[in-house]
């Protein structure tokens, strides 16, 4: 750190002051900062080595620096560490630290870490452990974690079987535009296996799902020009499927 300093100072007498800042880049100055102690300096590097902003992508070095800012105890950064480490090719080992950040992340208040951690309780079929985060993760502002334990609800995985908690579920993730929820609603009454069968609120999550998909598509994402005729023309169907009863 001194030593970096010294080298400014000795810019600044050689050259001035303004132009010694003006030859140090952007990323240098951030991560200057970082060494001295400033974590939010440093994730904001990490996060622009992650995504390859201003500076070219690393995520060996993005993930180096959100190692620095999860040892503080900063929730979503430990999150995003799992991710990377689960997720990203060439991580693999240090893909046991997975759930341990996951976890952490949950403790310390990110709602996102306790849906991750849910998801890992579910692939091990731990169900009643991953009911409880997914709860946590949908109280704290995770929808993804409403739909998941409204799954959990719907077939008493976990947790004793209740089709009215598992539609009140779907029904929160939807109304957040959590497509899969609104999906999943519409299907369910659409078949009536589970509920009672109601093609008129059927038709209405697919035309949420239609609309959703149709502001995507306005703006230009084709993707979402894909999804709305597909789910348009499923909407058609179903309305044909309706008055054929």
């Amino acid at each position: 750190m001194r030593s970096a300093l010294r080298l400014i100072a000795a810019l600044c007498l050689a050259v001035g002051c303004a132009v010694a800042l003006t030859a140090c880049s952007n990323t240098s100055r951030l991560n200057l900062r970082c060494i001295t102690g400033d974590l939010q300096r440093c994730r904001q590097l990490g996060d622009m080595y992650a995504t390859g902003n201003e500076v070219p992508q690393d995520l060996v070095r993005a993930a180096s620096l959100y190692e620095r800012v999860c040892e503080a105890g900063v929730a979503e950064v430990c999150n995003t560490l799992g991710e990377i480490y689960e997720r990203v090719p060439g991580f693999e080992s240090e893909s046991t630290r997975v759930l341990e950040l996951y976890d952490r992340a949950c403790h310390a208040g990110s709602a996102t870490g306790c849906l991750n951690s849910g998801l890992q309780a579910a692939s091990r079929e731990e169900y009643g452990q991953a009911a409880s985060l997914f709860d946590r993760a949908c109280t704290n502002g995770a929808e993804a974690g409403c739909h998941h334990l409204g799954g959990l609800y719907r077939n008493g995985d976990g947790v004793e079987k209740d089709m009215t908690r598992a539609v009140a579920l779907y029904e929160q993730a939807c109304n957040a535009d959590l497509v899969v929820s609104c999906d999943a609603l519409a299907t369910l009454f659409a078949e009536g296996k589970d509920v009672e069968p109601d093609g008129a609120r059927a038709g209405r999550y697919l035309a949420r799902i239609v609309e959703f998909y149709t502001l995507g598509c306005e703006a230009g994402v084709e993707r979402d020009c894909r999804e709305r005729d597909r789910y348009r023309s499923r909407a058609a169907l179903h309305a044909q499927q309706a008055q054929g009863r």
